[in-house]
């Protein structure tokens, strides 16, 4: 029987690309383990991921940071040592940094096992990965795991100027899957009406700007927006400032904030009501958050999954979004932290919503056919079943 076993120190259902591999996976007979850690106190605050039924997820309980999440941690790697001996996996697939030292651990003593560490987010740069034992966990992990995957070329680049060129990385667009849109039907061509836009995922002021807000204080009778965010995990509570922000500009009637939709397929479905998904970031780097060019393209699943909604995107215009979005039609780009540039952008969709309709069955075109996980995955599946193929 062929076995898989993914661990993560964080949510699992947090990193919605890594349950769409276990999925393809699961939907071609492999079984699948999932061993993670809670990262919020309250779990029904967290989107619901659907699961194949020959995945299998078990997680340990929240636990705040400080003394007690070190032991936990401790625990956690005890933990995946019990289920490795017993469950037997052909395959692990380590998933963030804070796994790397038991992942490095598991492969030095079992070189028969195929071993792919994955880091969807930028660990960032040299001192700045904490602590210091899985910064130097990670650079040995990576010479001895069978596979790395990064999102996009410009993290696969950093990676190797950080670890080396071991000749075993690779990336793998944050693509969606396409199954995920495949029962969600396409829109009706808009005819009057406010120009709708949608926003989800976590919020903060890259993603929902305070000049957003006064963009839209100006355009009450062309422009509604619906939020379906939530607060990051403790993080600071900006969704305080968004309320209050609505209240004060009297835009009640423009924007909803639902907060968070608990079941991913509800929250796509509300999602594909709309006519413009937003997918802001910040261009000024701040202590902890990535730099702007490992923000970029494929390392975000957002906007690849506006598309698969028949959504035109909004983003910032930050250039390696310009180039790989905005240059071929699949977007369009204001400033998103020039309230002026949000207005302008947002009055020329309103005028041009016809070509939004097409734009938008283009967009969900090339989901459904090229820009899906399934495509990209089968980098992986080509490296399990064959790894002197894959690289």
């Amino acid at each position: 029987m062929k076995k898989i076993l993914y661990i993560q120190f964080t949510s699992l259902p947090s990193w919605p690309v890594l349950m769409h591999g276990a999925n393809i996976l699961a939907s071609k007979g492999w079984k699948v383990l999932l061993l993670g850690a809670e990262n919020v106190s309250n779990p029904s605050n967290r989107v619901e991921v659907n699961a194949h039924k020959n995945i299998i997820m078990k997680s340990l309980g929240f636990v705040k940071p400080g003394f007690m999440q070190k032991v936990q941690y401790f625990f956690y790697n005890i933990w995946v040592f019990v289920h490795l001996i017993f469950w037997r996996p052909q395959v692990v697939f380590a998933s963030e940094k804070l796994v790397c030292p038991i992942a490095y651990i598991i492969k030095l003593q079992n070189k028969k096992i195929k071993l792919i560490y994955f880091e969807p987010m930028y660990a960032g740069e040299g001192v700045q990965i904490k602590p210091r034992f899985v910064r130097e966990y990670r650079k040995k992990l990576a010479k001895i795991a069978d596979l790395c995957l990064v999102p996009s070329e410009a993290r696969l680049e950093k990676l190797i100027e950080e670890v080396g060129n071991n000749g075993n990385a690779i990336f793998v667009c944050n693509f969606p899957r396409y199954q995920e849109f495949e029962d969600i039907p396409v829109k009706e061509k808009p005819t009057t009406g406010r120009l709708k836009l949608f926003s989800y995922g976590h919020i903060g002021p890259y993603y929902l700007p305070i000049q957003l807000f006064e963009a839209l204080e100006e355009l009450k009778e062309k422009v509604e927006l619906v939020i379906a965010g939530m607060d990051a995990p403790l993080g600071e509570k900006y969704s305080t400032i968004v309320v209050d922000e609505i209240k004060k500009r009297g835009l009640q009637e423009n924007v909803n904030y639902v907060g968070l939709i608990k079941k991913r397929s509800d929250l796509l479905k509300e999602c594909s009501k709309a006519d413009v998904g937003l997918s802001f970031n910040g261009k000024t780097t701040i202590k902890g958050y990535p730099p702007p060019e490992f923000r970029n393209e494929t390392g975000s699943q957002r906007p690849f999954e506006y598309m698969g909604l028949g959504l035109v995107v909004l983003v910032s215009d930050l250039q390696e979004w310009e180039d790989f979005f905005v240059k071929d039609g699949y977007a369009y780009s204001c400033d998103s932290e020039n309230s002026e540039s949000i207005k302008q952008t947002l009055e020329y969709l309103y005028d041009n919503r016809d070509s939004l309709f097409e734009k938008g069955k283009r967009n969900r075109g090339k989901i459904l056919t090229e820009w899906n996980y399934n495509i990209e995955f089968k980098k992986v599946e080509k490296y399990i079943e064959n790894p002197h193929d894959a690289i």
